[in-house]
């Protein structure tokens, strides 16, 4: 295993540090861009939903590579909310799209982290907390 970390400002604009790191630190392997994309939904939520997000506020990315498989990992300050996969309401006519506002929008990222990985999780509490997921590396010859 090879095992990575590094911590972040809890700011906006650092979605796109930890996009950085982690092509650099997953180079041209097997599964970097999904190891990307997770990591920086992961960043971003930590952002949108945690106290990371308030003023002086920091969270850590981590990244692990095993034989079959990478391991992302943000840990952040907690905060009221759990995190979750948001799914709108059902569609029974044209005129309940009208009634969506941001919430079409939201809570798409653990979505998409979930479609990717093979799994994901949660642990902790309001106070301190980690969200993770793997990523399968593709065998050659069936990417």
């Amino acid at each position: 295993m090879s095992y990575w970390s590094r911590d972040f400002d809890g700011l906006p604009e650092c979605v796109s540090e930890v996009r950085e790191y982690t092509r650099n630190v997953v180079g041209d392997r097997e599964g970097a861009d999904l190891v990307e994309l997770v990591a920086s939904e992961l960043a971003g939520n930590a952002i949108r939903h945690s106290d990371s997000g308030e003023p002086g506020g920091r969270f850590t990315v981590h990244l692990a590579e095993f034989c079959t498989r990478w391991q992302v990992r943000v840990d952040d300050l907690g905060g009221p909310g759990e995190p979750h996969i948001c799914e709108p309401p059902p569609i029974k006519s044209v005129d309940d799209l009208d009634t969506f506002g941001e919430e079409i929008e939201a809570g798409r990222g653990l979505a998409m982290v979930a479609a990717v990985s093979s799994k994901w999780g949660v642990l902790g509490d309001q106070g301190a907390r980690a969200v993770w997921a793997e990523i399968l590396i593709p065998r050659e010859g069936t990417a």
